[in-house]
């Protein structure tokens, strides 16, 4: 097995993972789920954002 067919098979069955838990959620849930899946990135990475003024263009 080449090593790019090992990532490609690794990605599928992330795709086929993420389509299963979400494949049920209505759209307000699936935006809900993203905002939260997020911050916990953001927070275990310790990533903080700030707010782009638009005023400094």
């Amino acid at each position: 097995m080449r090593k790019y067919d090992k990532s490609l098979i690794e990605v599928w069955g992330w795709k086929e993972k993420v389509f299963h838990d979400i494949k049920d959620l209505s759209v307000k849930e699936y935006v809900e789920k993203i905002r939260n899946d997020t911050d916990k990135i953001l927070v275990e990475s310790q990533i903080k954002l700030k707010r782009w003024d638009n005023s400094l263009q």
